[in-house]
């Protein structure tokens, strides 16, 4: 078999020239772990063991299972480099989901979460470090996440977006910190149909607002509409029941007690009672004297006028 030699740096054990860096095109996972100086202060040394498991059980094991290279942990982090955005995402999903098992049981102010930030970028590769705008952009998405929480740069998300089972949530352009150009970050939903229920979530609250606006702007225009001018005030206030009043007296019972009085004669006077032994009642038209002194006068007037 002829022999497979390096055709870019000759000589194997030729160290690189002088001023040239090895680069090479990467997905960089960059890790923190949230309110780490908050739990240093209140358990230093258990935080330490607990850190220190967590890389050595859970974080080693799997980068290398998805082919990843852990590059160097910083003490409350990482930073981790991989061929393949696919694998470099896969192996981020799986930390997050495997964290939240180990912290179900944990009071949530002492538990242990890491945000993580992955992008894809040309970088310089040394053995113990790595440099490049890619990971400074990494660094930048990392320090938006959320704890817990998985984001990634728009370069990884077209690599990944038909590749992959999950969901993803365009949380739009961002302007990091040192980077000249907005970066689009996507935050992953490691359920395929988280999306859909994010979305969900949203439009039935803004949908249930909306229905609520229009429902009680179609009962103003209705109530305007039907009721009648000049009582709008009056219709509007609330209705009052009316106040029960004492129940009077039967008419019949009334009608039964009095004594009837009879109708008046046209053309009657009434007679007026004069006092004196001699008193007498004047009347006109045809009424009949009611006294006997009044018959008594009628008969002298007679007798006069004869």
């Amino acid at each position: 078999m002829g022999e497979i030699r390096n055709f870019r740096s000759g000589n194997h054990d030729e160290p690189p020239p002088h001023g040239s860096m090895p680069r090479r095109l990467a997905a960089i996972i960059v890790g923190d772990i949230a309110s780490y100086s908050r739990l240093m202060q209140a358990d230093e040394e258990g935080t330490h063991v607990r850190v220190k498991r967590i890389e050595r059980d859970l974080i080693q094991p799997s980068i290398v299972e998805h082919h990843g290279t852990l590059v160097k942990t910083t003490g409350d982090g990482f930073i981790a480099i991989f061929d393949s955005p696919v694998e470099a995402v896969r192996c981020s999903i799986v930390i997050q989901q495997n964290l939240i098992g180990r912290n179900a049981s944990l009071p949530k102010d002492s538990r242990i979460e890491y945000r993580i930030g992955v992008n894809l970028g040309d970088v310089i590769v040394e053995p113990d470090d790595v440099y490049g705008d890619g990971v400074n952009i990494a660094t930048r998405i990392e320090g938006i996440a959320e704890p817990g929480q998985v984001y990634i740069s728009g370069a990884i998300y077209e690599q990944i977006k038909h590749k992959i089972v999950c969901g993803y949530e365009s949380l739009g352009d961002r302007k990091v910190k040192n980077i000249t150009d907005p970066v689009r970050v996507y935050r992953v939903l490691p359920d395929s149909d988280a999306v859909g229920r994010t979305r969900g979530r949203r439009e039935n609250t803004l949908i249930f607002l909306l229905g609520i606006m229009l429902l009680v702007m179609a009962s103003n225009v209705l109530w305007y509409l039907l009721a009648p001018p000049g009582k709008v005030g009056k219709q509007a206030a609330v209705p009052t029941a009316p106040v029960a009043s004492p129940s009077p007296q039967p008419p019949q019972r009334e009608a039964a007690t009095q004594t009837p009085q009879p109708p008046p004669l046209a053309g009657v006077v009434v007679p007026i009672a004069r006092s004196g032994p001699n008193s007498s009642t004047e009347t006109s038209g045809d009424a009949a004297p009611r006294t006997r002194d009044d018959r008594h006068s009628r008969r002298q007037l007679c007798d006069g006028q004869q």
